[in-house]
């Protein structure tokens, strides 16, 4: 999914605020209602917040998210896109944001390019982070360096608003050496922190880094137990390295079973391996059944929890 898909997927909400010179528990009552799941209650309140004060940004902006997703009402995209555009007159930066995709969006009848591009550069000019990593990518697109340069500033300012892709996109360009000094130990501690984020791509990355010692010492144990954390996710990547360190007991103690339950959530996945079929094949029936068992509930687990 392509960094301009993902923001349409999920607006940064995160960042509202909702001040006015009303009390605290009363300024909260849209956007309370809105994270607890109550999607009629809090657009009721953001209306009334608007009649209010025709001036509040932030509750044109959340009744724009509500009509953007849907929740509680009919999807409506050219609804959502006007509301946006109140806001974003109103100096909203989550607006301006919102605005810039909904621009990108044929849905919203307004798809404009352009203006798209220019409301991003002036969220990002902002400080949004999900503006900064979007713009990042569409610099980073260019393939000129000095692009490159201005989007290694991009994306520092997403990741320290808590977007884990820009820390994954950092590490990546720090390993290439695109936009700053190549540098393997720069690319591990980004790394390091998409990980500890929940980045799933990162978390396998950086237990190759770990496992290998590409810049950071070498700790095959803290390695295998990413690979685990990965796994249980279900990617088949995971679940086919975990596999073998089970077969081979590096980093983890070893277990023909363990290899045997992780080998077929990964080929369930279409991710085969010839040397741990073997494995399997070398496990006698009640043995197999166990490793069967034991693979099916992690693949029902995995599509359970998968986002």
């Amino acid at each position: 999914m392509t960094g301009l898909r993902r923001a349409l997927a999920g607006l940064w909400l995160a960042g509202l605020s909702f001040a006015s010179p009303a009390a605290a528990a009363e300024r909260d009552l849209a956007y309370g209602a809105y994270q607890t799941g109550h999607y009629r209650r809090a657009l009721s309140e953001a209306l009334k917040r608007i009649e209010v004060d025709s001036k509040d940004a932030a509750a044109m902006t959340l009744v724009g998210e509500i009509y953007r997703q849907g929740l509680g009402v009919r999807p409506d995209q050219k609804v959502a896109s006007e509301w946006y555009e109140r806001a974003a007159e109103r100096g909203d930066v989550n607006a301006v944001y919102a605005l810039a995709i909904a621009l990108l969006d044929d849905a919203s009848g307004r798809r404009d390019p352009a203006r798209a591009g220019a409301l991003l550069k002036r969220a990002a000019a902002a400080g949004h982070p999900a503006a900064n990593y979007n713009l990042a990518l569409a610099l980073l697109a260019t393939g000129q360096p000095t692009d490159e340069a201005e989007a290694i500033r991009s994306l520092e300012i997403a990741a320290r608003g808590g977007i884990p892709d820009a820390l994954h996109a950092l590490a990546t360009l720090a390993r290439q050496g695109r936009g700053m000094p190549k540098s393997d130990e720069q690319a591990a501690r980004w790394m390091a922190q998409a990980a500890n984020a929940g980045h799933l791509p990162a978390e396998i990355e950086y237990a190759i880094m770990l496992f290998n010692g590409t810049g950071v010492a070498s700790d095959e144990a803290a390695a295998a137990q990413l690979f685990l954390r990965a796994a249980g996710k279900g990617n088949p990547i995971a679940q086919n390295r975990i596999a073998r360190l089970y077969q081979s007991g590096r980093g983890i103690p070893p277990d023909s079973i363990e290899a045997a339950a992780w080998h077929l959530a990964a080929r369930a996945k279409g991710l085969d391996d010839p040397a741990l079929e073997q494995l399997f094949d070398r496990l006698n029936p009640e043995q197999q059944a166990r490793a069967a068992r034991l693979a099916a509930s992690r693949i029902e687990g995995a599509a359970l929890t998968a986002p």
